[in-house]
């Protein structure tokens, strides 16, 4: 791989990954409620749903999934259950006196999170055939090595996880702004909102 061509898939997969769905729609929305690090567990989630579907794809793996298209339907359907619910259990916050925007509540949910993140990618199949038309536009399949499939995973990880690491600070800056207990409520709502949005672009790409 020429270092024209990485620089060229990198943009791609950089832009890609800029466009607002359903993994930053959540983890906005994680963020904006719980802080950067529960935020940051999603983000791992779906950084490696990117990782497992690019790895499919490099192997030549993608047609498979058409053969298997019931099974991600359910799991497409039960990624956008576990979002509205999310949304949901947003909506129903009912701030307390002593409530203080500090996310402590939720950080070390790490693995509630991170399975959220990769419940939410494995609804996505359809990042597997972005991988499976992608990368035949920059390489050789037939010439990729194990150098070529090693570097474009680094990069997977430092793009994906840079970005989706920038969209969980905006949110958390975010909620900053948010003290009293109506404020409070408004943010959970707008958060849950978010969540319901997920959920809703999830299930539509059934």
């Amino acid at each position: 791989m020429t270092p024209g061509v990485y620089l060229a898939l990198t943009a791609t997969i950089a832009v890609a990954a800029l466009t607002p769905g359903p993994a930053v729609t959540a983890i906005v929305g994680r963020a904006i409620t719980d802080g950067v690090r529960p935020a940051l567990a999603i983000s791992a989630g779906v950084v490696t749903g990117d990782l497992l579907f690019f790895a499919l794809a490099a192997a030549g793996m993608a047609a498979a999934a058409q053969s298997l298209g019931d099974f991600f339907t359910v799991v497409q359907w039960l990624g956008a259950a576990y979002l509205a619910w999310q949304g949901i259990v947003l909506w129903r916050f009912r701030p307390r006196a002593t409530t203080a925007i500090t996310g402590t509540a939720h950080e070390s949910h790490f693995w509630r999170n991170y399975g959220a993140g990769l419940l939410l990618m494995f609804g996505h199949v359809q990042a597997m055939f972005f991988y499976a038309a992608l990368l035949p536009g920059f390489v050789d399949l037939s010439r990729l090595t194990v150098w070529d499939v090693a570097l474009v995973a680094l990069t997977l990880v430092a793009v994906i996880g840079g970005v989706n690491a920038g969209y969980a600070a905006l949110g958390a800056r975010a909620r900053r702004f948010f003290a009293d207990a109506r404020a409070q409520r408004i943010l959970h709502r707008v958060a849950g909102t978010l969540m319901l949005l997920a959920a809703l672009l999830v299930a539509t790409r059934v």
